[in-house]
């Protein structure tokens, strides 16, 4: 090839960019209805009695003792969840509390979707049997982990995750596929 003759030019749907555009625009609009199928809510731990939370997707947490600055710390990090199932409608993120804890996390409650209610010894009762079917004994004990407990729709606990960042992104999408779903997706 000498030097005066033009380079023959590439036409333009062989360009390689533009075939990987198409092809990822193409997986980006299949991967959502394939992963229908892949995902799933976990399945119901245990029924609880109470009809307290009927009807909505909860997440729920307990403070039961005091709250210094370690609890502060978790319920805020706690309450960022309102962020993310606000648009939703039908998900409540619940503290149970105790009335000294009650004092110092009301005023972290400003969503009026986080509901503040009391630790009825009943309720941290059914939650402990929960979670002593999820994780066999010896387990842990509930009030104590701090652990972010799924409720259902029908009042069934869904799962416990821990109150880490990846614990509150886990529950966080179990609920939103709750939600979105029902308590059968």
């Amino acid at each position: 090839m000498s030097e005066s003759e033009p380079e023959k030019k590439v036409p333009f749907w062989k360009n390689p960019f533009l075939i990987a555009f198409f092809i990822g625009a193409f997986f980006l609009t299949v991967l959502p209805f394939a992963q229908r199928s892949f995902l799933k809510a976990p399945p119901p731990v245990m029924q609880l009695t109470s009809s307290a939370f009927d009807g909505k997707v909860v997440l729920l947490t307990a403070e039961t003792g005091p709250c210094p600055d370690d609890c502060v710390k978790r319920q805020t990090d706690f309450g960022t969840a309102v962020r993310h199932v606000d648009d939703l409608g039908n998900i409540t993120v619940v503290t149970l509390v105790s009335p000294e804890a009650r004092q110092v996390i009301e005023p972290l409650a400003t969503s009026p979707l986080w509901k503040l209610s009391d630790a009825s010894p009943a309720l941290l009762s059914e939650l402990e049997d929960a979670l002593n079917k999820f994780l066999p004994p010896p387990g842990a004990h509930f009030a104590e982990t701090h652990a972010i407990v799924l409720i259902d729709q029908n009042n069934a606990v869904r799962g416990f995750w821990p109150g880490d960042g990846a614990g509150r992104g886990n529950s966080i999408n179990a609920a939103r596929l709750l939600a979105k779903e029902g308590p059968q997706p």
